[in-house]
């Protein structure tokens, strides 16, 4: 009998399911599980319509997102507070970073707010880290197996790294640069061999942006090459992650119709990348900021991201799906061999 191949999918897509709801502009989540008592958090930015201006709300669900507590606010002061990066660092300690300003892009810097439950957050101070003068924006924190922390952040028009082996408390002040001509960077870290990717995307000038990634074992060393991730159309809001098989899954948003979808690539070099699977394909609604909770299974995560419906009405609710297929398996043969 001839070879019979079936092309097997990771695993079916659940349905998207609200996390926050109404006219507000609900936008950019980041997404823990408590390893307190399971609670699903979910911290995101609550947009002013006539500003864009922001302070941070959080969530809560304890039945594994079916439900979600009523959005309260955690850091709002009266400055644009904005870009959350939740994380948490040993049982009962929690600590929250974003950027926070109050005037133009001189006047932010990078803050941090800690918390016993998850619930209640304390501000403590803005970061120093080695800068003369403001306009540090965009963190993304990564936690390492031994408590070191590894943030990436835009200043300018360029990426930047800093460590901090205090929780957060202080960083390093080297000003390490990823890349010159780099927004929105973010940083996934592989314990097994220590390597590091970093994904960020660049406006070429005609605002249709592409995506690019690097890697390096050394956190104050970016000098190797960049590598093209999506050179081509308009891609934004790129966040690696590293999978339980210790293969990279790379999420972002391309433009599609009015708005745009999600859509992930995995790699296990960092270099050379799966086709893309593509996560939404919903031309009446906008999809941003993905950020997926990884879990235990290799071929899929639950995902949260940022939804406008219809696309343009300026009305963004975070949005969930629970088992987000990452990867099609490999092809199977029907008398027992598989393609690999």
């Amino acid at each position: 009998m001839g070879a019979i191949t079936v092309t097997v999918v990771a695993s079916a897509a659940a349905a998207v399911e609200p996390v926050t709801g109404g006219p507000e502009i609900d936008y950019q989540a980041s997404v823990i599980r408590s390893d307190d008592d399971g609670a699903r958090i979910v911290v995101f930015e609550r947009l002013a319509p006539a500003t864009y201006s922001g302070d941070l709300w959080l969530t809560r669900s304890t039945d594994d997102g079916a439900s979600w507590s009523t959005p309260a606010p955690i850091i709002a002061t009266g400055a644009n507070e904005r870009h959350p990066a939740l994380l948490q660092l040993a049982p009962s300690s929690y600590v929250l970073f974003y950027l926070k300003g109050t005037g133009g892009l001189s006047t932010y810097r990078l803050w941090r707010a800690t918390s016993t439950d998850g619930i209640a957050f304390t501000e403590q101070a803005p970061l120093d880290l080695g800068w003369p003068g403001g306009g540090e924006i965009n963190p993304h924190v990564v936690r390492h197996a031994d408590g070191t922390l590894t943030m990436s952040y835009q200043r300018g028009s360029a990426a930047y790294v800093a460590q901090s082996n205090d929780d957060g408390a202080t960083w390093d002040t080297q000003r390490t640069q990823i890349a010159g001509d780099a927004l929105l960077p973010r940083l996934a870290y592989r314990e097994s061999d220590g390597l590091y990717l970093a994904s960020y995307q660049v406006n070429p000038g005609n605002n249709a942006l592409q995506m690019f990634v690097k890697t390096t074992t050394d956190p104050h060393d970016w000098s190797g090459a960049a590598q093209d991730f999506a050179p081509e159309g308009n891609n934004h809001d790129s966040l690696p992650v590293v999978m339980p098989d210790g293969a990279f899954a790379l999420f972002w948003i391309r433009a599609a119709g009015s708005g745009f979808d999600v859509a992930v690539r995995r790699s296990v070099d960092g270099a050379n990348w799966a086709e893309a699977v593509a996560i939404t394909d919903t031309p009446d609604q906008d999809d941003v900021e993905p950020h997926p909770l990884v879990g235990t299974s290799a071929t899929s995560v639950e995902l949260y991201w940022g939804r406008d419906d219809p696309a343009g009405s300026m009305t963004y609710d975070i949005v969930r799906q629970a088992d987000v297929p990452v990867m099609v398996v490999d092809t199977i043969f029907a008398d027992g061999f598989d393609a690999g």
